[in-house]
């Protein structure tokens, strides 16, 4: 989880560097001169380390057998998982740790943060809402990779048919992804509790939506970056820490 967010600090920090360094590179003022070569050096020590963190990210997850490193025993079954990528994977892994230590699913998607919680007024309550309480990195990864489902218009999945239909109900668009980020996390739960692959046909039953072929259309590995834009447009101005939940007296399928 350290490793994936270094790589995002650095990739900005790169980026900022890259601005500054076009607008600066062309100016020919002696007292400037040091700086310069200061940015560009900069820039490219920091382009090495983006390289060696993914190199560490991939030797975390997927092992080195030059090195006797095996791969994480997690990596393979949160890669049968019909979206995935290696900064998603190595977050999700450092946040969950031993899943063993969860006893039920609804545990681990309150410590994910994906779970509701009531909103009280005094002794009132008042609705519920996704609790703010769980490991906000690992609630942000799934809120993207919610996002990006979503996104994949012409890939479409169990999920995003799930969340669909949630909207066609007259569902908040926001609580409806909050209850995809729910499911999302009880999915991976099973997966990991169990050691069994992601099933697409058993698990899309747990979600109560009907198999389509058209589903076994499997992403092996997002580019989260890549969607990224997209799903905050379709988001709207949401953030993983303004979505509600309905609470019901069954658990919607």
């Amino acid at each position: 989880m350290i490793e994936s967010g270094a790589k995002r600090i650095a990739t900005k920090a790169s980026k900022a560097l890259a601005d500054v360094t076009a607008k600066s590179i062309t100016i020919d003022v002696p007292h400037l001169v040091g700086r310069q070569n200061w940015v560009i050096e900069e820039a490219l020590r920091i382009e090495e380390s983006i390289k060696g963190i993914d190199n560490h990210i991939q030797e975390l997850l997927h092992g080195n057998t030059s090195k006797g490193i095996k791969p994480h025993p997690y990596t393979e079954l949160l890669y049968s998982f019909p979206f995935m990528s290696d900064n998603w994977a190595c977050t999700l892994i450092g946040a969950i740790g031993d899943v063993e230590r969860f006893n039920t699913y609804k545990e681990f998607k309150k410590y994910l943060g994906v779970s509701a919680e009531n909103k009280q007024s005094g002794t009132s309550v008042k609705g519920t809402r996704m609790t703010f309480s769980g490991v906000r990195d690992a609630r942000r990864v799934l809120f993207q990779m919610a996002m990006i489902i979503i996104a994949m218009k012409k890939q479409p999945s169990v999920f995003s048919s799930y969340y669909h239909r949630l909207v066609e109900r007259k569902m908040n668009g926001k609580t409806a992804i909050g209850h995809m980020c729910g499911k999302i996390a009880k999915i991976l739960y099973m997966i990991l509790k169990t050691g069994q692959k992601y099933d697409p046909v058993k698990h899309a039953q747990a979600t109560g939506i009907p198999w389509d072929s058209v589903y076994d259309k499997r992403t092996k590995n997002v580019n989260s970056e890549k969607f990224f834009q997209e799903a905050l447009k379709l988001a709207g101005d949401s953030t993983s820490n303004d979505v509600e939940l309905i609470e019901t007296d069954v658990d919607i399928k």
